[in-house]
């Protein structure tokens, strides 16, 4: 079938990116907490930031963790969970390392070296939606990676080098859960290797650290369509029509960011197109010979939390575009149909893939008079990825919900909330698709070009650095998206997933928290 080359093949990890910050959240909020005390004679502990200086001295390669303290997922760009070693900006308060080996981690940070090292387990099953009901899956990963300041490692200035690294050991029903149950809402894939290189990059901070330049092995999911609005705003634009690579997935790239003001700035990158290669490679095969195209994105973000206003915002526009040729929803050359006619050749549309998209999220309440610095608080959040062009099979993905978080003090990354995604078929593909069924001996009824996901969503911290997220997804009218479909028609109906992450760094020490 001719979207599953264009699955990531690990796109579904960004759902651990989402309570995987939160852990981040956690750490953040123990610091601003011990920050408040030592400040409470003053009442500087409560203070928002001002604006005096338009353009403090930050790295906009680390700006996007500057967000943590709102506990929910409005960390932004770079999910410091699946990076697994993104450092917090030095802030005054910060504690000491805790666990059998701080030892080594202060030694190793006064060398230059931050270590990362995190685990994450998403077990998920489909008691009634999908092509074969009643199955279930288990994905088992291990981050651990390194940022170097070869500054202070090698006496570079201004230079940091990356690397991150993830082991992914076959598990439950890795390999068949995708034509088990699979639609455009849920794209995942069989489970091609046990480990990936997620990153191997070098970067450059400039002009009072307001450019941050980076390029290597790398991905595009940490810094551009963001995943993090909430815990499950996970779009699948840019796996099924766009073609990005999975967070645990890295080709040729290169991004530059510039910080435009305090809390905006401005990004660009660029990745090869090169799916035959990451999809069966774990990432050390660094050939361009498949490549058949370049992806890329330009976007303008806007953060702020609680420590800067009552009300934060967090925003993403942007543009996309992939140079490589694409296939026709329907049609070959001659006309006709591709699955009435699979003889005859696809029509190509030479032009790429191009598109635009938005997403915010923006707290509209705050509990009045509420002390530290994550209040009770709700925020909406919603987004829109637009792709025109002639013969593109999904055009429009949509959602929209609501969170409310920080109603518990002692746990920060308690929160629950609720997402309604929409994903709307071309007429060809809806076509493409009910022909399908036809050939294959099941049902000719039409095929609904309107497919929905109604989910509710819970997270809470387990302990410092233990997190537990949670999830129940009712898929409504999901379409067919893997070669097995052809064996049985697609249900609606319920999906469910719970998702364990645990920040082993900073269990152990080797991180700081």
């Amino acid at each position: 079938m001719k979207l599953f080359n264009k699955l990531t093949g690990a796109i579904t990890i960004a759902i651990f990116t989402l309570g995987c910050s939160s852990l981040c959240a956690m750490a953040s909020t123990d610091n601003q907490q011990k920050a408040e005390e030592t400040n409470a004679a003053s009442g500087a502990g409560s203070m928002p930031l001002t604006d005096e200086n338009p353009f403090p001295s930050r790295n906009v390669s680390t700006s996007s963790n500057q967000n943590l303290t709102q506990v929910q997922t409005e960390t932004g760009q770079s999910p410091s969970m699946a990076s697994g070693v993104t450092p917090l900006p030095p802030s005054e308060g910060q504690l000491p390392r805790k666990g059998p080996l701080s030892g080594i981690g202060d030694a190793l940070e006064d060398r230059g070296i931050k270590l990362g090292l995190r685990l994450t387990n998403l077990s998920a099953a489909n008691p009634s939606t999908g092509i074969a009901t009643g199955k279930s899956t288990d994905y088992f990963t291990l981050f651990t990676g390194a940022d170097v300041d070869l500054q202070k490692f090698a006496g570079i200035p201004d230079t940091q080098f990356h690397f991150i690294w993830a082991w992914e050991p076959p598990s439950h029903n890795t390999v068949n859960y995708t034509t088990q149950t699979g639609s455009a809402f849920t794209p995942l894939v069989s489970q091609t290797t046990t480990n990936d290189l997620i990153k191997f990059t070098l970067s450059h901070d400039l002009f009072e650290k307001r450019l941050h330049v980076e390029y290597g092995r790398m991905n595009l999911t940490d810094n551009f369509l963001v995943p993090t609005m909430c815990a499950g705003c996970v779009a699948s634009t840019p796996a099924i029509t766009l073609n990005v690579p999975g967070i645990t997935k890295s080709l040729w790239g290169a991004r530059l960011a510039y910080l435009l003001s305090r809390h905006t700035s401005l990004g660009f990158g660029v990745v090869e197109d090169n799916s035959t290669l990451y999809m069966n490679s774990t990432g050390w095969n660094w050939s361009t010979r498949t490549r058949t195209g370049v992806i890329g994105i330009a976007n303008v973000t806007h953060k702020t939390d609680f420590s800067d206003t009552r009300y934060p915002l967090n925003a993403e526009v942007g543009v996309y575009h992939n140079t490589s040729p694409y296939t026709d929803d329907l049609h070959n050359v001659d006309g006709s149909s591709q699955i009435l006619n699979p003889s005859g050749s696809a029509l190509k549309h030479g032009n790429g893939t191009w598109g635009f998209y938005g997403q915010a999220r923006k707290v509209i309440w705050t509990a009045p008079g509420a002390k530290g610095p994550t209040p009770p608080n709700v925020a909406l959040y919603g987004g829109a990825f637009i792709t025109p062009g002639p013969g593109q099979s999904f055009p429009i993905e949509a959602y929209g919900g609501a969170e409310y978080g920080g109603f518990l003090r002692d746990n920060p990354a308690a929160l629950v909330g609720s997402i309604i995604r929409y994903i709307q078929l071309s007429s060809g593909r809806a076509l493409y698709e009910q022909q399908l069924s036809t050939v294959s001996g099941w049902s000719s009824d039409g095929v609904n070009r309107n497919t929905f996901s109604f989910d509710v969503h819970a997270q809470y911290g387990l302990a410092p650095g233990v997190l537990v997220n949670g999830f129940a997804q009712y898929l409504l009218h999901p379409n067919r998206m893997h070669p097995l479909a052809a064996t049985g028609s697609t249900r609606s109906g319920w999906m469910i997933g719970l998702t364990l992450l645990v920040d082993l760094g900073r269990i152990t020490g080797l991180t700081r928290p």
